[in-house]
């Protein structure tokens, strides 16, 4: 009987601590870095590993988020840039993911969870608001991006990745440019 109570109490005490545990949501651009770090010898090819990771990321984001933009706005120029950007993005993810294959580089499955909460925000806006917020947050994004961009074009030594930023960069900029451009026509 003690040890029936016992062994009961054991199991109870182990199934509480594994339900405290519960899921933990795992950003998959952490957990390819993660593996990343593991796979590559020199700082120099784990940072362009990192690169190509957020880059992936970053870009599966900003298809969804153009998605999104393509349905819920009314406005002819959000939606055509929202539609340019589909295509543009889902350019670079196939051309990443061909790199990452021959370099055997981890990349991710999704957005980064932020990006998952910027969308999340965007998707409550009325409609009223949806276009202004949407531009605004799709120009911060290609700052940052082309910012990214020119940073490791300078640092890396693979020229086959300098080579692709250096073709990809003017898309970016001309994204940045027709984005700026719609922001100021909505404010008017």
């Amino acid at each position: 009987m003690k040890r029936t109570t016992l062994n009961f109490f054991a199991v109870l005490a182990f199934g509480i601590a594994l339900s405290a545990c519960g899921p933990k949501k795992t950003d998959s651009t952490e957990t390819a870095k993660s593996e990343n770090e593991e796979k590559f010898d020199t700082k120099a090819s784990e940072k362009d590993a990192d690169f190509v990771a957020n880059t992936v990321a970053g870009n599966y984001a900003e298809i969804k988020m153009a998605e999104m933009a393509k349905t819920r706005s009314s406005n002819t120029e959000v939606q055509a840039i929202a539609a340019m950007l589909v295509d543009d993005h889902t350019k670079v993810v196939t051309e990443l993911k061909e790199f990452a294959t021959q370099r055997g580089i981890s990349i991710p499955l999704e957005e980064k969870e932020e990006a998952k909460e910027k969308m999340n925000d965007l998707s409550k806006q009325d409609a009223k608001d949806f276009d202004k917020k949407w531009c605004k947050t799709m120009v911060e994004k290609h700052e940052k991006t082309i910012k990214d961009f020119e940073s490791t074009y300078d640092k890396t030594e693979d020229t086959t990745l300098k080579e692709w930023i250096n073709q990809t960069l003017p898309s970016l900029r001309t994204h940045l440019d027709k984005l700026n451009t719609c922001e100021k026509n909505l404010k008017s």
